[in-house]
């Protein structure tokens, strides 16, 4: 079970960006508009390493809400084709609000968010941070949980403080940072880089 996280900017909206947040596994999608003539030219720098991760997307007409609905769009698509993304929106346009909602509510990992700090809480910043730690407690564990319900229970008996909603991303971080995988019914841990 691979999970893929995907971050769809609004360029238009929230032009200040640090790219070298994004996490490895990430990708990374910025639209902007027709009447956007110039990108900034840090954005572009730090867009660089990314490589492949990254697609600019310029919208093909004006309007009002015209990338709004493309980001729409690349949304489904991504959806579709990935059920199991972790989609986040970069925007301030709490027009997205509604969409977030109804994904959410269909099973789909989706949320908007208005700073790229906000999209990636996760981040390992040091020893101390939940993620660190989770890789070390299954590192140090003899008998690691070989489904993903015991990994789940795991994580929950761990990380006891933290919201439902942390945990799991502790857990969908574990696979979309391939630290462990399904194979059949079971679970293979990477954990040792």
């Amino acid at each position: 079970m691979v999970i893929e996280q995907v971050l769809f900017v609004d360029l238009e909206n929230v032009q200040k960006l640090d790219l070298t947040m994004v996490p490895a596994s990430a990708h990374v999608m910025i639209f902007y508009g027709v009447t956007q003539k110039k990108l900034p030219e840090e954005l572009v720098v730090q867009a660089q390493p990314l490589g492949a991760r990254l697609k600019w997307i310029k919208i093909s007409g004006q309007g009002t809400n015209a990338l709004d609905f493309h980001i729409a769009f690349y949304l489904g698509r991504q959806l579709t084709q990935s059920p199991k993304s972790e989609c986040v929106i970069l925007s301030r346009d709490a027009g997205f609000d509604p969409l977030v909602r109804h994904l959410a509510s269909s099973g789909h990992a989706c949320r908007r968010v208005i700073t790229l700090k906000d999209a990636f809480p996760l981040r390992p910043s040091g020893t101390g941070d939940s993620f660190s730690r989770l890789i070390a407690l299954l590192q140090k564990e003899k008998s690691r949980p070989s489904k993903l319900k015991g990994l789940t229970g795991k994580v929950k008996s761990w990380f006891q403080k933290l919201p439902d909603e942390e945990r799991d991303a502790l857990i969908k971080r574990l696979f979309s940072e391939s630290y462990a995988q399904e194979s059949g019914a079971s679970l293979i841990y990477s954990l040792d880089r």
